[in-house]
């Protein structure tokens, strides 16, 4: 998909509504622009918002119960078997 755009006076430019609808970007989405000197271009990403991440990095994260009683934990991770 191409389009052809122009830059403000600011250096502003409107994204198609095509490439927005094919990004699924609404408003308040954050994008990150960066620029390839070896190919002379512009790249457009969508910065994942915060919850997402947060979503992704949980899933990775294993739950554990605090240790509440020091000694115990020591005792069982040490000889592998529960305290009394």
């Amino acid at each position: 998909m191409k389009s052809i755009v122009t830059i403000s006076s600011k250096g502003q430019f409107t994204l198609p509504a095509e490439v927005r609808r094919s990004m699924d970007l609404k408003q308040g989405d954050r994008l990150e622009v960066s620029f390839d000197e070896g190919h002379q271009r512009i790249i457009i990403t969508r910065v994942a918002a915060i919850a997402d991440l947060s979503a992704r990095v949980s899933s990775y994260a294993k739950r554990t119960e605090p240790v509440l009683d020091v000694d115990a934990y020591y005792q069982e991770h040490r000889t592998g078997k529960s305290a009394p």
